[in-house]
Parts: C-alpha cells; sequence; structure tokens
C-alpha cells in the first residue's frame, strides 16, 4: 500500500511539473509578446539621431492652396480706410448701432465649385490653385493703380481649415484650424492621442487636392524620419484613419445572439456533469 501510495504522489508530481512547465512557457511568451508591443508604441523612435543638416532641410510647411468650398475672409487694407470700404465685404453699421459696441459685420467669401469667388468691384476672380500669397498679390496688383493710388495690404484666411482624425484615437472627429498650421502630431493631440490599441505604424491619410484629385498614404508614426516627411504637416480637408490592432478587432466581433445562448446552455449543461461527476467521486 505504501509503494502504491508512493506512486500516486510521484505521479502528481510529475503533473504538477507538467503544469508549472507549461505556464512558465506561457508567462515567457507573453513577455517577449509585451516587449515587442511595446516598442511600437512610443513615436519617432531614435528622432534625436537625425542629423541638424538634415532636419534643416526637410521640407518646410507649404502654404494653403486654395480650393472649392473654401471659405475665405479677405480684408483689404490702407493708410486711409475709407478709401478701402468699397473691396471689403464689412458692412459699415448706423451710429447708434456703432455705439452698442458692434462696429460690423464680416461676410465671407465661398469658393464656388468653379473656383472662383466674386469680390467687390472686381468681380469674378479665380482663386482655386493658388495659395494665400498668390491671391493676396493678385487683389492688390487688381487694385493699385486702377481704383487705389497706394499699395493696400490684402490678407486672405481660411475659415474652414479643418483636419478629421478618425478610428482608435481617444477623440475623434473634425476639428478646426485657426491658424492654419497643423502638424501630423498636433492632429493626434487634438484628437486625444492614440489608444493603446491603435497601430502607430499603419496610420492611414486621405487628401483631397485643389484640383480634386486625391492622394492616399501610410504613415509610419514609430519611424523617426517622419518629422522630415513631406506629409508631417497637414493640408486643409486631410483626414487620419487610425487602424485597431488584431487584438482589438478580434474582439469586435459580433457574436450573433443565437450562438451566446447556445454557449450559455453548454456552460449550463458542462457545470451539471461536474457537480454529479464530484458527487459520484464523493460517495466512492
Amino acid at each position: 500500500m505504501q509503494t502504491d501510495y508512493n506512486c500516486i504522489l510521484i505521479i502528481k508530481k510529475e503533473e504538477r511539473m507538467k503544469y508549472l512547465y507549461w505556464a512558465l512557457t506561457l508567462l515567457t511568451f507573453w513577455a517577449f509578446a509585451s516587449c515587442s508591443s511595446s516598442r511600437n508604441v512610443p513615436y519617432m523612435i531614435d528622432v534625436e539621431d537625425i542629423p541638424a543638416d538634415v532636419l534643416n532641410a526637410a521640407v518646410p510647411q507649404p502654404s494653403p492652396v486654395l480650393a472649392p468650398g473654401d471659405i475665405l475672409d479677405i480684408s483689404v487694407m490702407a493708410k486711409n480706410q475709407e478709401v478701402v470700404i468699397p473691396f471689403n465685404k464689412r458692412l459699415v453699421q448706423s451710429e447708434a448701432y456703432m455705439r452698442s459696441g458692434n462696429t460690423k459685420a464680416v461676410e465671407f467669401y465661398l469658393v464656388d465649385q468653379n473656383g472662383d469667388i466674386e469680390f467687390p468691384v472686381l468681380g469674378c476672380l479665380h482663386v482655386a490653385g493658388k495659395s494665400k500669397k498668390e491671391v493676396e498679390l493678385m487683389i492688390q496688383e487688381a487694385l493699385y493703380p486702377k481704383y487705389l493710388s497706394e499699395l493696400p495690404q490684402v490678407s486672405v484666411w481660411i475659415q474652414n481649415f479643418t483636419i478629421s482624425v478618425l478610428g482608435d484615437v481617444t477623440r475623434p472627429g473634425m476639428f478646426t484650424i485657426e491658424n492654419e498650421r497643423v502638424s501630423i502630431l498636433d492632429a493626434i493631440a487634438l484628437a486625444g492621442d492614440l489608444s493603446i490599441t491603435g497601430r502607430r505604424d499603419n496610420v492611414l491619410l486621405v487628401r483631397v487636392n485643389s484640383d480634386g484629385t486625391k492622394n492616399i498614404a501610410r504613415i509610419n508614426l514609430n519611424d523617426k524620419n517622419l518629422v522630415t516627411s513631406p506629409y508631417f504637416y497637414l493640408q486643409q480637408n486631410d483626414v487620419l484613419y487610425v487602424q485597431p490592432n488584431k487584438s482589438k478587432a478580434n474582439s469586435a466581433v459580433v457574436v450573433p445572439p443565437t450562438t451566446s445562448l447556445v454557449f450559455s446552455a453548454t456552460s449550463i449543461l458542462l457545470t451539471i456533469a461536474n457537480l454529479i461527476i464530484t458527487a459520484w467521486s464523493i460517495s466512492k
């Protein structure tokens, strides 16, 4: 009997060692997987290794190019502001309205589908495909010296400069950029950063150009060369999509209601069977 008991102890010990072995194997696998995935979390790994001359030679932020659908605020100014009133869509209010503190209302210019705006006195101006600076110079040259005796100052601002960030981020949405300057890191910050499950190595950028054509690019946020990429700075109406990693995508699979009922029923039956077997073993 003692021999049989010792044999049972040896068998149980071997089983425990087997379970321990598999547990350690799974733990080691999980540790390596965690280390591998954690390397994909930081942005622009080793970016400090890029030489200063390479950074300085990087593509500068491009000037926004106007396109159909843009809403513009254009102001014409001069030393004698009265002479430029006809060239501004700024409605001078009555004296009583001015005393109320509201001195003027602003009307904007919509770039139509042909790429044109209707400018006071000058009429139809084609602005699509031009930068803000080019439009400012075009209006200056049209006004001086034909209509004005001094060279006016012209300022053009895009009122609906927006970018969109979608997918696996904290706060997806459309964001208006007031200063018309936004990098891809700024856009991520506006969206509250990527979720830990968001893929940083495969961010999709969809860009609609002023002529209606589209550019599609895949961006690796882990890559240190992102800071010198032509896509580092975004343009108006750019869309970023952050794809979730495989684990989150798999967890998002919707299980049909009938399948859930089958799983629940099976679980209950297995529990009952386990209780019966346990009770039978105790009675033996």
